[in-house]
């Protein structure tokens, strides 16, 4: 049976866009026709009228009919902003990647990719500007993960205010289990009180300055009366009394304050941690919201960076 794009699944479709599609975005020029000009260089980057034409329906479907050429004009510079940055960085989605997008919004419009395309075409729009909005806002998305992967971290104290300072784990009964490093100062038998103080805040002056479990040979190479012990896992609870606050408050990666042993002074590295029997599902949707809005405000600025870098000429 033919297709036919009647007004209520215009509008349905135009709102599955609309919510689906603003999260995208678009950079390769759509090809030009005969009529086509150069209207615009984004870093000697061409975008054509055509593209401009094609985008304002587009924007005018998705919209229904609030956003225009001007929101066109803007999408396009943004898009090929993106994909030039991730041709810089050697990312190209593939056509795979898509083509599978592409099915997932038609299907939510429950209809095949082929009807998705037929109803984008009777409604004036070309579906390569819906295909090259994926693929921009693929390419972006690896862009972004690949620069700020280390720059987004959000700690188990983020989780618990977002929680309204509810402890995000034990509240639904997960546990905590962290993966530790012992490292011992030895301080020998026998010896003097200042021989013990000094050890002490070499243990100190150590925490300081940890770096994290993978380098802790290293820094310690060369350090008379220091052992590494082999990793432990320990729930909180497992761990000494006066390092179960602190320990609560802490990130991966840190080093906790030392405390004395029977061998000398020792701090625990703490190299990874993860929650068992029971995690929250309340705080992992938490964690994730958060690292959306602060990866986000990165992509925002990274953006905004590129565009007040860029060569853009207007004919």
């Amino acid at each position: 049976m033919t297709l036919m794009f009647l007004p209520a699944k215009r509008r349905r479709i135009a709102a599955l866009l609309g919510a689906v599609g603003l999260c995208l975005a678009v950079a390769f020029a759509s090809p030009a026709t005969a009529q086509s000009s150069i209207e615009i260089l984004v870093n000697d980057q061409p975008i054509t009228s055509y593209d401009i034409a094609n985008r304002t329906k587009f924007l005018r479907l998705t919209s229904q009919g609030r956003a225009g050429r001007k929101q066109a004009v803007d999408e396009l510079i943004e898009e090929s902003l993106k994909l030039q940055e991730a041709k810089r960085r050697n990312i190209t989605p593939s056509e795979q990647q898509v083509s599978q997008a592409f099915a997932t919004i038609a299907k939510r419009a429950n209809m095949p990719p082929s009807g998705l395309e037929s109803a984008l075409r009777q409604a004036g729009v070309n579906p390569s500007t819906l295909k090259d909005r994926i693929r921009s806002e693929i390419a972006w998305g690896e862009v972004v993960r690949a620069r700020f992967r280390a720059t987004v971290r959000i700690s188990e104290t983020d989780v618990a205010e977002a929680l309204g300072g509810q402890a995000p784990l034990e509240a639904e009964g997960g546990v905590v289990e962290w993966e530790a490093q012992p490292i011992v100062f030895i301080v020998p038998e026998n010896s003097s009180t200042g021989v013990a103080a000094q050890k002490k805040r070499e243990a100190e002056a150590f925490r300081g300055r940890f770096k994290g479990c993978d380098q802790t040979l290293e820094q310690t190479r060369g350090m008379q009366g220091v052992l590494v012990m082999p990793n432990i896992r320990r729930e909180v609870k497992q761990f000494p009394e006066n390092l179960q606050a602190e320990l609560k408050r802490a990130d991966v990666g840190k080093a906790l304050s030392p405390i004395q042993v029977e061998e000398g002074f020792q701090v625990f590295g703490l190299c990874s941690k993860r929650t068992v029997a029971g995690s929250s599902e309340a705080a992992e949707e938490i964690r994730q919201e958060l690292a959306n809005e602060r990866g986000q405000l990165l992509a925002r600025r990274y953006l905004r960076d590129l565009k007040s870098d860029a060569v853009i000429e207007f004919r």
